[in-house]
């Protein structure tokens, strides 16, 4: 594409084949190289006559204009034609091929607009008339025309000299100027009236100039001006109409015409239109005007339309705003402010260094803007983009717990946005606690536990939780790494997986404690994780979204349905399954698009993201008030729950198991076959009923004549299609007058479990007494199965084995879902106490019996180190005590220099200062015993840590 400019300028007639005057028909035409018209002129001096050896301005008018803008095509040029005939009547006003007397010639001019020695000053002519004689010549400039670009000219108009205004005395005076021009650049079309004078009403005379300040609307106008625009001006004469005019005039003084682009400098500046032609021949008026590009405006009128505070993701539509959603204390925020420039957008439209001010509470806290910006036009502005908004962090040591006002303004240049204040409600949240346990595989090995908690501590990106102590640790004592050989390629070797995890879980969590076992990526598995929600039990593998969609299961979320998942919210908004909303991550500044998969669902891997609709869920499921918050936020870590009193003697013979509750599971297929697994007492409580979609389940027990003795709610989710079988489990007081078990859906009975008339009975054998236990060794448990009294068939049995002490205050299981009647328990891994005793316990199928050996003491074992990030600027570390749990805030101390420097589970090495510093972390738990990590060398400046050195 070549858009061309031809302008014509003149005509000189040299005969017009009329012995006296006559009438003139002209016409030029642009074609191209196929000889289509692209552009075209027409000319007959108004109607007015012509004579020979006269020259004649090519004044134009509004709807065919001297000045003749053009594609003529091409790549990147072409070739075009000049083609002008003109005709000679003395009656007609238009003369032309078919009405004329006589033929004046034609002429043509060929360029390529790739020539440059081919544009410039065109000479159309002189042609030949009909008779053989000279007949005209037209004049005109054809030049290139740059790509059109938007800006503002602004138009002064100054003077007006008259030379002749056509009548013997003065005279009223009339003149218009237009502009017009197609729409371009980014800029409309333009027509319209940009001036109207006629010296306030006074006459005119000959030979003087009179200055346009009195024109209307104004001498000087503004235009949006996006590419070659025409500057037209006419005037007419009048004794007695004081604004003579096209309609009402007595002499015509004649029109010129200029034309302007913002992209041609040498289309600027001052200008003078005419002298024209009067309808007497005879120079009429000149005007004077100037014409100038406006700079993009300078002085921008910077305005905030909104703000967003966000710890992961917001409602927020930007300019009218939206409800901000609630948020977590002691989480980093981003508070993102979205400006206007103030700038026309097709003057460019931006301003750069924009920067400003943040201020918390009325001046609690002050902080500037991290990065200066470039402001635009609040319709440009991309939410998915951060440098498109001013961006303030408040880290997360200022969210506290509360309604917060927030103030922002920006400046650029010395310039200040409007302020702007908005509230956020930030509320104290409870930790989530998790019970690390890592799997190893027969062929693939357990990810270590620095790999568990880098995964894991990735948590608080997507959740409302605190970013330091968000998430509280348990080790299950001997426990932290397990080998399975279940197939978890498998549905069935799935679920049982999850029965063994929640076996080890069985004395130890609670409804607010969450076992996830993680695996290596390597191992074979064809899921990415699994969850069963009212066991508080999940494994997955070692990534960061399927951590966070399976904990985010074990909370109480479902799923959003993208990607075709099953058991999905059917509140879940958008109803498309996505986030719906941009996502963005405070302290790295990571942008998550609209389009990303909502982290419950099945759409995208670690690219999925926290929605809105279930931010505000976990919040409300996460959410401490009042008083409750301000003692969490003091408390230690709560204690691990008491399973009941045991006694310390010896129990060789088996006995009652003194558990409150049963716990009943099973798995039901799609067509509702029901397979039972054995059912255990337990001291756990049961969780509160949740539902789900679809039809409603009930667990009962019923005694001998079919009368319910304890019934409870269990949800059956199917979250695979493909998934024919699934897991349910509940917890109902124990009876001994059960008779069976039955599962029902909808009220109708799918499957009962028969139960055994008595409880198991087994004896141990080993150990005896305290001599045989090797309180430094590993502890041979022996038992055997007594079939005395029993009927036929009798009924399988399972074996758990339980390490707890006299207190109660902790019990893991380190054997699970046995068969045999063995088991090695290795008392080096066991947590130290004056009185332990180690439990053998059998299932029948419903009732649960329980060996024990005598007591034993073992030495405390010291706490371990959980360390988090240590790479640096930020440490996490935080403690775990076989005998007591979780360790942290006070009793974490950060050491550098081989001195005490802080406490708490997070630390800032830039707080140490410039220079070399050696750093360590160190845990103490409730009776003294500590343990020291050293984590290596750190600049003082960055934060960084440094490289080992090596010696030479």
């Amino acid at each position: 594409m070549t858009l061309m400019r031809l302008t014509l300028n003149t005509v000189y007639l040299f005969e017009d084949e009329e012995s006296g005057s006559t009438r003139m028909g002209l016409y030029v035409r642009v074609l191209d190289n196929a000889g289509n018209q692209v552009a075209e002129f027409r000319w007959n001096r108004r109607n007015g006559e012509v004579e020979d050896n006269f020259q004649y301005p090519l004044d134009g008018n509004q709807e065919y204009p001297s000045v003749l803008v053009f594609d003529i095509g091409g790549e990147p040029g072409g070739i075009g034609r000049l083609h002008v005939k003109a005709y000679t009547d003395n009656d007609e006003r238009w003369p032309d091929e078919g009405h004329h007397e006589n033929f004046l010639g034609e002429a043509d001019v060929v360029f390529d607009t790739r020539e440059p020695s081919q544009l410039g000053q065109v000479l159309l002519g002189p042609t030949t008339t009909d008779n053989g004689n000279s007949g005209y010549v037209v004049t005109g400039l054809l030049e290139t025309v740059p790509p059109r670009g938007f800006r503002h000219v602004r138009l002064v108009f100054k003077d007006v000299v008259v030379f002749d205004d056509e009548n013997s005395d003065f005279t009223h005076m009339g003149l218009y100027v237009r502009a017009f021009a197609p729409a371009q650049g980014d800029a409309e079309a333009i027509d319209q009236e940009l001036l109207r004078w006629n010296n306030s009403g006074d006459r005119v005379f000959d030979e003087a100039l009179f200055p346009l300040a009195g024109g209307l609307p104004s001498p000087v106008t503004t235009l949006a001006v996006g590419g070659p625009t025409r500057i037209w001006v006419e005037a007419y004469t009048h004794d007695d109409e004081s604004w003579p005019s096209g309609g009402a005039y007595e002499n015509f003084l004649g029109r010129a015409m200029i034309t302007i682009d913002p992209n041609e400098p040498d289309t600027l500046g001052r200008h003078a239109l005419g002298p024209t032609q009067t309808d007497q021949t005879h120079n009429g008026f000149l005007l004077t005007m100037s014409s100038e590009l406006l700079p993009p405006d300078a002085a921008p009128n910077l305005e905030i339309t909104g703000v967003e505070v966000t710890q992961a993701t917001q409602h927020f539509t930007p300019p009218a705003g939206g409800p901000q959603h609630a948020l977590a204390a002691g989480k980093a925020t981003l508070v993102r402010v979205y400006l206007d420039s103030g700038i026309d957008p097709r003057e460019g439209g931006t301003v750069a260094g924009v920067v400003g001010t943040l201020t918390l509470n009325g001046g609690s806290f002050t902080v500037r803007s991290l990065n200066p910006i470039t402001a635009r036009p609040i319709a440009q502005v991309d939410r998915e983009q951060l440098a498109h908004t001013l961006n303030f962090l408040v880290p997360a040591d200022r969210v506290t717990a509360g309604t917060a006002k927030i103030q922002v303004q920006a400046e650029v240049a010395g310039t200040l946005s409007n302020p702007m204040e908005i509230t956020a409600d930030f509320r104290a949240t409870r930790p989530v606690t998790i019970w690390m346990v890592r799997v190893s595989t027969p062929t693939v090995p357990a990810i270590g536990a620095a790999r568990y908690r880098t995964v894991s501590d990735a948590l608080p990106r997507r959740y409302p939780i605190a970013d330091t102590g968000g998430i509280v640790y348990y080790t299950v004592p001997g426990l932290t790494e397990i080998h399975t050989t279940r197939n978890l390629t498998d549905e069935g070797g799935q679920e049982d997986f999850l029965d063994d995890l929640e076996d080890i879980q069985e004395d130890h969590g609670n409804d607010d404690q969450l076992l996830y076992a993680m695996l290596d990526q390597a191992a074979p598995m064809n899921i990415g994780g699994l969850a069963r929600y009212v066991d508080h039990v999940a494994f997955g593998r070692d990534s960061e979204s399927t951590f966070a969609h399976e904990v985010g299961h074990l909370l109480g979320l479902l799923h959003a349905p993208c990607g075709g998942p099953e058991h999905t919210d059917e509140d879940f908004t958008p109803p498309d399954g996505r986030t719906g909303e941009v996502g963005v991550e405070p302290l790295t500044g990571i942008i998550h698009p609209a389009d990303a998969g909502d982290l419950m669902s099945y759409c995208g891997g670690d690219d999925r993201w926290m929605s809105g609709y279930h931010w505000l869920r976990l919040l409300n499921t996460l959410s401490v008030r009042g008083e409750q918050a301000d003692e969490r936020a003091d408390a230690a870590p709560p204690e691990r729950p008491a399973h009941g009193t045991v006694p310390a003697a010896l129990t060789t013979t088996s006995r009652p198991f003194p558990g409150q509750y049963v716990r009943v599971r099973g798995r039901v297929t799609r067509t509702g076959a029901v397979r039972w697994q054995p059912c255990l007492r337990t001291f756990r409580k049961p969780s509160p009923p949740r539902t789900g979609p679809g039809p409603v389940h009930t667990v009962s027990v019923e005694d001998a004549s079919g009368q319910v003795l304890a019934d409870a709610p269990t949800v059956v989710v199917f979250d695979r299609r493909e998934q024919q079988e699934t897991a349910f489990s509940a917890r109902l007081p124990y009876t001994a007058r059960a008779h069976r078990v039955v599962l029902r859906r909808d009220g109708t009975e799918l499957g009962a479990l028969l139960v055994p008339p008595g409880p198991p009975q087994f004896v141990l054998n080993t150990p005896l007494s305290a001599p045989e236990i090797d309180t430094e060794g590993v502890l041979h448990l022996r038992w055997q199965r007594l079939d005395v009294g029993e009927p036929e068939p009798r009924p399988a049995y399972t074996y758990f084995v339980r390490f707890t002490n006299a207190d109660g205050t902790f019990a893991p299981r380190p054997g699970v879902n046995l068969s045999g009647t063995s088991f090695d328990l290795d008392l080096r891994t066991m947590p130290g106490h004056e009185r332990c005793v180690a439990q053998v316990i059998a299932t029948n199928g419903y009732h649960t019996s329980y060996v024990q050996t005598p007591p034993f003491a073992l030495p405390a074992q010291p706490p371990e180190v959980l360390l988090g990030a240590v790479d640096g600027p930020l440490l996490n570390a935080q403690g775990s005590s076989p005998q007591h749990g979780p360790i942290t805030g006070a009793d974490v101390t950060w050491v550098v220099d081989g001195r005490a420097a802080s406490t708490g589970t997070s630390f800032d090495v830039r707080s140490t200062g410039s220079g070399t510093h050696t750093i360590a972390v160190r845990v103490t738990d409730r009776d003294g015993l500590d343990t020291t990590a050293p984590l290596g060398r750190y600049d003082g400046t960055s934060g960084e840590r440094l490289p080992v050195q090596v010696e030479q």
